[in-house]
């Protein structure tokens, strides 16, 4: 780790230290990245053979713990994790930096190496996984019982990925910036190296959001916790240059600003590591508390802000808006981009602004997810309408035809009164909203059907539809209904429209855990039943009561239901049920924003490889427009 550390110190200074000619900053970055590799690796081999010598795996790992758990140990604490993000981001940097073209590769290699060996020297001085105990433990703590879940396996490295390859297109735009370079090539570059980022970013955010709900959250998929937010935030900006750097692709405009949103994802993540691991948040999420790490952290993250925003002040201005129409093309990806940074802002604050009150004052807060939801419901309602005619625009003013318009409205009208009538009294905000964003999904369907677009068009009505589809699942979720009681066996109890009864209450145990589980039957009135067994396990080595809720799951609503608490013979559970419309739509919506991220890395990668074979044959490529 100490080795890497060196290396990726050698990738700044070898060009004013070296007599001849210096090593490559390249390669330098490459052994940097193998040295952390190999430290990443160790600890791996440690954690799955149960080296208990190792203060970290005795925290982590047990003799109990399978082991899937103990490689999930690996990112399951700070050390590790820190290891881990610093290992993964100079891995994917040098992958990045190697397929650059030589005047841009050098300089992005150098912003890589100063970032990594921030990040590298910070968790080998301060926060090192392999500390080791002055006598070797018998046996160790294990993971926490609420990690001990699939999603532990796969959520954290996804998002991982996302959050580092983000430091590709920080690095891409510095190296342009200074090389004078920026041009058509600067923003295809730094667009593919986003579009893999927000893919595995909306990838990682959905598993995560779908853990929490079946596991946690009890119908609740996304809490607004400032942990949560950390990967919604780079989301977010990556977003908006992905709309706008459509215009300065066009013709020029936008320059600074498009700068900016390809500097601010990784700049965000920044942020997101302090307030994972600084302690501040008061979040579930939280599991690392070093205040020290934390002041570190956050002084990083403003002297990237800094530097980010004088890298900005280098580019030039990009050309007026006097003669846009502002009906065209333009000024709708303007406007689209527009709203979600403003909502970038509010996310950020009410994010943040804990970390501010514990930092400047000494005050722990949570900012409540009212906040949120008040804040971005009315910024949902304006993308739900932009998402239904976006595609119906020019780059030449169009207005916007009077039936569509009718159409939209009437079919928000009649999704809205449908969801007032079918799932009782329900907050009017929340109606409103899943009719916007019911006639979304119709109006991009029935064009999808019609047009079958091809190319950029097909990868813009995707993303589009699974954002319509996203934004009507989570007004669904808001129109729901709860239940929370004890029930004994032969008890039942009536919900709107189920009836849920409680045969059987049975105790056991595992290798791991006791647990206490609830045979039931669901019924939906007029409907079929099903059997459900939610279950509240207690691990041995931590006693610690853990929920594992049954789901029921269908396209038009989802049945959850918990088991908090268990008398002491164990003949009364208290039981809590949630009733949540429309979820399954926020699962359908996100993969297919996913697909679409996929879709544009292949068409990108094609014309990409077409563009090198036509160069080497010697032939002009040709140029690819927007509207393609």
């Amino acid at each position: 780790m100490w080795g890497s550390v060196a290396a990726s110190t050698l990738t700044l200074v070898t060009p004013w230290i070296s007599r001849g000619r210096p090593l490559p900053a390249t390669r330098l970055l490459g052994i940097t990245a193998l040295l952390s590799a190999v430290s990443t690796l160790s600890l791996t081999v440690a954690l799955l053979a149960g080296d208990f010598s190792l203060e970290y795996v005795a925290r982590t790992t047990s003799l109990a713990t399978p082991w899937a758990y103990r490689l999930a140990a690996v990112w399951g604490a700070m050390e590790g994790s820190l290891l881990f993000y610093a290992a993964l981001t100079t891995l994917i940097g040098w992958v990045a930096v190697r397929r650059l073209p030589e005047d841009l590769s050098a300089t992005a290699a150098r912003v890589v190496g100063l970032i990594v060996f921030g990040l590298l020297l910070l968790t080998a001085a301060m926060a090192s996984p392999f500390t080791r105990l002055a006598v070797p433990a018998v046996d160790g703590e294990g993971l926490l019982a609420i990690l001990q879940h699939p999603a532990m396996v796969y959520h954290p490295p996804i998002l991982y990925f996302g959050l580092t390859s983000l430091v590709v297109p920080f690095a891409v735009t510095v190296a342009a910036v200074f090389a004078k370079r920026m041009d058509l090539r600067w923003i295809r570059i730094t667009r593919r190296w986003l579009i893999l980022s927000w893919t595995f970013l909306t990838v990682g955010m959905v598993a995560g959001a779908n853990w929490a709900y079946v596991e946690l959250g009890w119908g609740g998929f996304w809490a607004w916790d400032p942990v949560e937010n950390t990967s919604l935030m780079p989301w977010l900006a990556a977003t908006v240059f992905l709309h706008t750097s459509l215009i300065q692709e066009r013709d020029g405009r936008l320059a600074r600003w498009n700068v900016w949103f390809a500097l601010s994802p990784f700049l965000l993540t920044l942020l997101g590591v302090y307030l994972t691991r600084s302690g501040v948040t008061g979040s579930i999420h939280a599991f690392a508390e070093s205040p020290v790490i934390g002041r570190i952290l956050i002084f990083a993250a403003l002297i990237g802000v800094l530097c980010g925003a004088w890298v900005t002040s280098r580019v030039k201005r990009g050309e007026g808006w006097e003669r846009v129409s502002p009906l065209a093309r333009d000024t709708w990806l303007a406007v689209s981009g527009g709203l979600v940074a403003i909502a970038l802002v509010f996310v950020t604050v009410g994010s943040a602004y804990p970390a501010f009150l514990q930092v400047f004052h000494g005050d722990q807060a949570l900012v409540r997810p009212g906040f949120f939801v008040g804040a971005l419901t009315p910024i949902a309602m304006i993308v739900s309408f932009g998402l239904a005619f976006a595609f119906g625009t020019r780059w030449v003013s169009r207005a916007i035809p009077t039936r569509r318009l009718v159409g939209f409205f009437l079919a928000a009208a009649a999704v809205s009164a449908g969801a007032a009538w079918a799932f009782g009294r329900s907050p009017v905000v929340a109606v409103v909203l899943a009719g916007f964003a019911g006639s979304a999904v119709g109006l991009v369907t029935i064009d999808l059907v019609r047009k079958r677009p091809s190319g950029r068009n097909l990868v813009g009505h995707l993303a589009h539809l699974g954002m319509a589809l996203v934004l009507l699942g989570s007004a669904g979720s808001s129109l729901g209904e709860d239940f929370t009681g004890a029930m004994g066996a032969g008890e039942a109890i009536d919900l709107s429209r189920y009836t849920l009864e409680l045969d059987e209450i049975r105790t056991g145990e595992s290798d791991r855990f006791v647990y206490v589980a609830a045979d039931m039957t669901l019924t939906r009135n007029g409907g079929d039943s099903v059997a459900i067994s939610p279950e509240i396990r207690a691990y041995e080595e931590q006693a610690l009561p853990v929920p594992e809720p049954a789901l029921h799951s269908t396209p038009v609503e989802d049945v959850v239901v918990a088991i908090s608490r268990v008398a002491g013979d164990a003949s009364v559970v208290e039981v809590n049920v949630f009733v949540r419309p429309l979820v399954f739509w926020v699962w359908a919506g996100a993969a297919l924003i996913a697909v679409s991220g996929l879709v544009s890395l292949s068409s990108t990668g094609a014309a990409g490889a077409r563009r090198r074979r036509l160069a080497r044959e010697g032939q002009p490529a040709e140029r690819t427009t927007s509207a393609d």
